[in-house]
């Protein structure tokens, strides 16, 4: 820095005396070419600039589920917050932005070259219009693709422009896109722009407005009145496109400078907004990762990819976040045809139609409030995200340290959950980066799971919530191993993870079931803190009408428990209740829950009582003799989309309560020998 600073004073001297002379900044030449299609997890359709002085580098961008543009945020509107490389500037009342900006904000689908001889430069834009033919709402909408290819020339020595289009056939399968014939173009148009592009420090600066409606942007301009400039894909005049189809509108409209929207982003850029959801974005371009795969001496064979894209996340910040104590915090990874919205979307849509089991508790931000979490979910870059490796383990590592950096974030407490690819990543990154967390609850995990040739080390000690859904389609509860989650748990995970709670939701969706379980989340990561050794009952003693137990502990001690229900006989078979069981063997680790899920529709709903202890889960229903231990099978889970468990399949298991859950005055009693035997725990009835 001293050498620098001394080189900058001589050369300011000899300049005045006409010497070091200066070599001028190369004019940019090129950018990365169009490539082809991608179906990405994230798409965009406005471009937001901030016209005004302060941030002048901030842009934001609105959001929509690329995959089934029908699917609209109903539970919190995605503001993605970018900060643009080179600062915009305004030139002659018009605002300027650097071209290599745009080509991010565009990327992979936006291109230039220059010609330095002539001083002129030419672009190249494609977009890509989405309209669902059929099956809106789905995981597998039949979605139709129309490719439009922009381009345009321009001078850096005038205001001139000539641009013009051509629209590719309409297809069905995204993999054809690029191999279509053009179907149409238009001929070629002139236009002046509201102002000639510049070069500063070799980069080509354009007047944004101007610039992109000559590529077939639509422009909103209230830079007078509210400070921001939009510029989107489509404009709500076409009401043909899914953005603006009157049958696919949602809670949040998707014109780009609502008043609602303008009051958001000036509380981000002021600071008042700090809490709740946020959103960020940040830019990839060429990547060291890892390939998923080890040379002949272990070591893992890394490769440079091109990501070329930008790539948002999201993050919750509790309300009572406070910058000067290290907070709790949690990842929160999306499936394979999700994006960093879906797991607070999908699982609030669910939430809104069911019980809550904590009274004021419903939406997954509640939760996140209440056990005061930090929840960052990123997004995996495409379809089917390998969080383990590739882009996905660097979108993780990358925004960690962005979230590390603004946040007071405490390494000590750290956990990560997911469900589906976000289930099997949630494992594989644990795999790679084991050290950073303290617990995790992976859920139906997908396709890309480890097995147990690679479920050695660290891991096999992690405490784990694994969690699966009985009434699965995607990821089947009792099919194939390559792709069920309670058999893959059987088969590959049983054995060598020695520390893991297995637990079923009854009647669990895929995309909904982790709804199910936010409270058992939470209160399993708050144990894996709690240092507070669990009481180790090795015998416990009970009579019919005594209001106390006996209990007897590995060290040999026996303590005298007071009982609030005193257990009754029933037929010859001791009843206790549930509340009474957690005095016993210690309220920290004999939980009782709540927990409700719903398939196809609210009317749907099955509610059971799901008791989890010394790492054993068992679900029952007040009133039945019905019995879920673990991860067992029973009649009715399902093998594959179509084909459910049948009652005469050998695996099920046939187990029931020998006598139904009574409820007492408001109390659950169980059979205590035989449920408490589930758990692995003596009982003695005198």
């Amino acid at each position: 820095m001293m050498h620098q600073r001394w080189f900058a004073a001589l050369c300011l001297f000899a300049t005045l005396i006409g010497g070091c002379a200066t070599t001028p900044t190369a004019l940019e030449q090129s950018s990365r070419p169009i490539t082809g299609y991608l179906d990405y997890s994230y798409d965009k359709n406005s471009v937001i600039f901030n016209t005004r002085d302060s941030h002048p580098r901030t842009v934001f961008f609105d959001t929509y589920y690329p995959f089934d543009p029908s699917l609209r945020y109903n539970n919190a509107e995605a503001m993605v917050r970018y900060e643009l490389d080179h600062a915009p500037f305004v030139h002659n009342g018009v605002l300027m932005v650097a071209l290599a900006d745009l080509r991010k904000i565009y990327a992979p689908f936006m291109s230039y070259s220059v010609d330095t001889a002539t001083q002129r430069f030419t672009v190249q834009h494609h977009y890509f219009r989405k309209r669902v033919a059929a099956g809106s709402g789905s995981r597998a909408p039949r979605i139709e693709y129309t490719k439009v290819a922009w381009q345009g020339q321009y001078s850096l020595a005038d205001a001139s422009a000539i641009s013009s289009s051509a629209t590719y056939p309409t297809v069905t399968d995204r993999n054809t896109i690029d191999a279509s014939p053009v179907a149409g173009s238009s001929a070629p148009v002139t236009a002046t722009l509201a102002a000639t592009p510049v070069q500063r420090d070799g980069r080509i600066y354009v007047p944004v407005a101007s610039f992109m409606r000559t590529l077939g942007k639509t422009i909103t301009d209230d830079s007078a009145a509210s400070g921001y400039l939009a510029v989107s894909h489509v404009g709500p005049q076409e009401t043909t496109n899914d953005l603006f189809n009157p049958k696919h509108t949602g809670v949040y409209p998707m014109t780009p400078l609502t008043p609602s929207r303008v009051k958001t982003m000036n509380g981000l850029l002021d600071g008042t907004i700090s809490k709740g959801n946020l959103w960020f974005a940040y830019y990839f371009g060429d990547i060291d990762v890892f390939t998923g795969k080890a040379d002949a001496s272990g070591k893992p064979i890394n490769t440079t990819m091109a990501v070329d894209r930008v790539l948002p996340w999201r993050i919750y910040i509790p309300k009572n976040y406070d910058a000067r104590t290290p907070s709790k915090f949690t990842f929160m990874l999306h499936g394979g045809t999700g994006n960093e919205n879906a797991p607070f979307e999908r699982p609030n849509d669910h939430l809104k139609q069911q019980p809550t089991p904590i009274p004021g508790v419903k939406f997954f931000e509640d939760y996140a409030d209440r056990y005061n979490y930090i929840v960052l979910s990123p997004n995996g870059w495409t379809r089917n995200p390998v969080w383990g490796s590739g882009p996905g383990e660097q979108a993780m590592l990358y925004t960690l340290k962005l979230v590390q950096a603004r946040w007071n974030i405490d390494a000590n407490r750290m956990f990560i959950f997911g469900n589906s690819a976000g289930g099997a990543g949630t494992m594989n990154f644990v795999l790679r980066h084991g050290h950073l967390f303290k617990a995790m609850a992976p859920t139906a995990p997908g396709g890309s799971k480890p097995n147990a040739k690679d479920l050695q080390g660290a891991i096999a000690n992690m405490p784990t919530l694994l969690s699966c859904f009985a009434a699965d389609v995607t990821v089947f509860y009792a099919g194939p191993a390559s792709n069920s989650c309670q058999t893959w748990y059987q088969e590959q995970v049983k054995a060598p993870m020695r520390n893991l709670t297995p637990i079923t939701i009854e009647n669990g969706h895929h995309s909904y079931g982790p709804a199910s379980l936010y409270e058992i989340t939470f209160d399993f990561f708050e144990r894996a803190l709690d240092k507070t050794p669990p009481k180790n009952v090795t015998a416990v003693r009970l009579s019919t009408g005594r209001g106390t137990a006996s209990v007897t502990e590995a060290s040999g001690a026996t303590t005298t428990v007071k009982l609030a229900t005193p257990p009754v006989n029933q037929n010859g078979t001791l009843l206790a209740a549930l509340d009474d069981l957690a005095r016993i063997y210690g309220e920290k680790d004999f939980r009782v829950y709540d927990v409700h899920a719903w398939n196809q529709k609210p009317a749907d709903l099955v509610s059971v009582k799901t008791v989890i202890h010394n790492k054993v889960s068992v679900n029952i229903k007040p009133g039945e003799r019905f019995l879920r231990v673990g991860l067992t099978i029973h009649a009715g889970d399902t093998i594959d989309g179509k084909t459910r468990v049948t009652a005469s399949d050998p695996r099920v298991d046939q187990r029931v309560l020998s006598v139904p859950v009574q409820n007492v005055n408001g109390k659950l009693l169980v059979p205590v020998v035989e449920f408490m035997g589930l758990f692995g725990r003596r009982v003695n009835v005198e």
